[in-house]
């Protein structure tokens, strides 16, 4: 991305459609939200909790993905432990902070929880 001139900031997730199958966003209870925010300096748990739809409740504050009993489990903060996060940091503000190469991600994949 950075060779052809693209920001992170290029990139966006969606589903749904119907063009090839009738999925969407709710048949798998995925979608990605913010649940933490810098505002001024401070940061702020973000949540969504619509009142049509307790389901759609969003996870809130700084979340961990830990991997308990062979499963990835979304923790919530102050709950999870930091530690056993499984996601990297590998891009801050324009910054690249970890530098692989697709082979090395690939050969991470395959390796077994």
């Amino acid at each position: 991305m950075r060779d052809a001139g693209w920001a992170a900031d290029n990139l966006a997730f969606g589903s749904g459609g119907a063009l090839l199958q009738k999925l969407h966003r709710d048949t798998q209870k995925c979608a990605f939200k913010c649940s933490h925010a810098l505002v001024n300096g401070e940061g702020v748990d973000v949540v969504k909790d619509p009142v049509t739809d307790p389901g759609k409740k969003s996870k809130k504050g700084r979340l961990t993905l830990e991997v308990r009993d062979g499963v990835f489990t979304t923790v919530t903060e102050g709950k999870g432990d930091p530690s056993k996060d499984q996601l990297v940091e590998v891009f801050r503000d324009g910054h690249l902070l970890v530098d692989q190469t697709f082979a090395q991600i690939r050969e991470r994949s395959r390796v077994g929880l």
